[in-house]
C-alpha cells in the first residue's frame, strides 16, 4: 500500500536502467521503498541500477526482467507476465524513452518508427496494461516521465517531441479515467543531464536526474498531477507555446 504521504513501497519500473528513475529509487529507498521489479532491454544499465540500490539499502528485493518496448509482437506478454509475477504493486514508473539523432533519425522512416514506438506506442500499451490492474486492486501511481519538448515541438528534435507530446496527454487522459483511485503524475522535466543527452549541448534552466527526483517526491507528497523540473519551466512554456511559429524556428535549442 501507499504510505500516508501517497509514497509507494512496491514498484515496477519500465525503463529500469534510466539515471532519472535510479535517482529517484534511491529517493524512496530513505523513506518507503521495500521491493523493486525492474524492466528494460539494457541488463548492464540494470544492473548498476541494483548495486546502487543495495549498496545504500541492502534491505530492499530487487529483480531484473527483460522488456523491449520496440519489440511490439511480444511487448503484451512481457508486461503481462511481470505484472502476474509481483505480489504487491504500489507504483509504476514509466522512464523508458530514446532521444535518438534528429539529424540521422528524421529522413528514415524504420528509424522515426522506432522513436514513436519506445517514447510513445509502447508505453501507452505498458501502461495500459499497469492501469488496468491498478484500477482492479482499486488504489495505486503512475509515474509518467514526460518532457518540455512535448510542450512545443521543435525543429531540432521534433521526432521525440512529438512523441512525448503523445505520451503527455495520454498520460493527462489516463489519470482522468483512474481518477480517483488511482493517481497519475506526469513529470515535465526539461533537458537533463544523463548518459542520454552525453556530448549535447547543454541549454539554460538544465537540470539533473537527482533534481527531477527530488521534484517528483514533492510532487508525489503534495498530490500533484503535472509537476515541472525545474519549476521555473512552467511559466517559460507558457509563454513559448504561444509564440508564432516564424519565432519558435530561430530558437537554436
Amino acid at each position: 500500500m501507499l504510505d500516508s504521504r501517497g509514497l509507494p513501497q512496491h514498484v515496477l519500473v519500465i525503463g529500469g536502467g534510466s539515471e532519472i528513475a535510479r535517482a529517484l529509487l534511491g529517493r524512496l529507498g530513505a523513506v518507503s521503498l521495500r521491493s523493486v521489479l525492474l524492466l528494460g532491454p539494457h541488463p548492464q544499465s540494470m544492473a548498476q541500477t541494483t548495486t546502487e540500490l543495495l549498496a545504500a539499502y541492502p534491505e530492499l528485493v530487487i529483480e531484473t526482467q527483460h522488456l523491449d518496448l520496440a519489440d511490439t509482437a511480444t511487448l503484451d506478454h512481457r508486461i503481462s507476465e511481470a505484472l502476474a509475477s509481483i505480489q504487491s504493486l504500489d507504483a509504476v514508473i514509466m522512464a523508458a524513452g530514446w532521444l535518438g539523432m534528429q539529424s540521422e533519425d528524421e529522413r528514415d522512416p524504420d528509424r522515426v518508427a522506432h522513436s514513436i514506438t519506445v517514447n510513445f506506442t509502447g508505453p501507452a500499451t505498458a501502461l495500459t496494461h499497469c492501469a488496468n490492474q491498478l484500477q482492479t486492486q482499486g488504489y495505486g501511481l503512475i509515474i509518467v516521465l514526460s518532457s518540455v519538448a512535448g510542450e512545443q515541438v521543435r525543429r531540432s528534435n521534433y521526432l521525440y517531441g512529438a512523441a512525448k507530446a503523445g505520451l503527455d496527454g495520454f498520460a493527462l487522459g489516463l489519470a482522468d479515467r483512474l481518477h480517483p483511485a488511482v493517481r497519475v503524475l506526469v513529470v515535465r522535466p526539461g533537458f537533463v543531464g544523463t548518459v542520454m543527452t552525453n556530448g549535447r549541448t547543454r541549454p539554460p534552466l538544465s537540470t539533473t536526474p537527482g533534481r527531477v527526483a527530488d521534484d517528483i517526491v514533492r510532487g508525489v507528497t503534495q498530490h500533484a498531477t503535472i509537476v515541472w523540473s525545474p519549476r521555473i519551466l512552467r511559466p517559460i512554456m507558457m509563454i513559448y507555446r504561444h509564440l508564432p511559429r516564424v519565432l519558435v524556428r530561430r530558437i537554436p535549442y
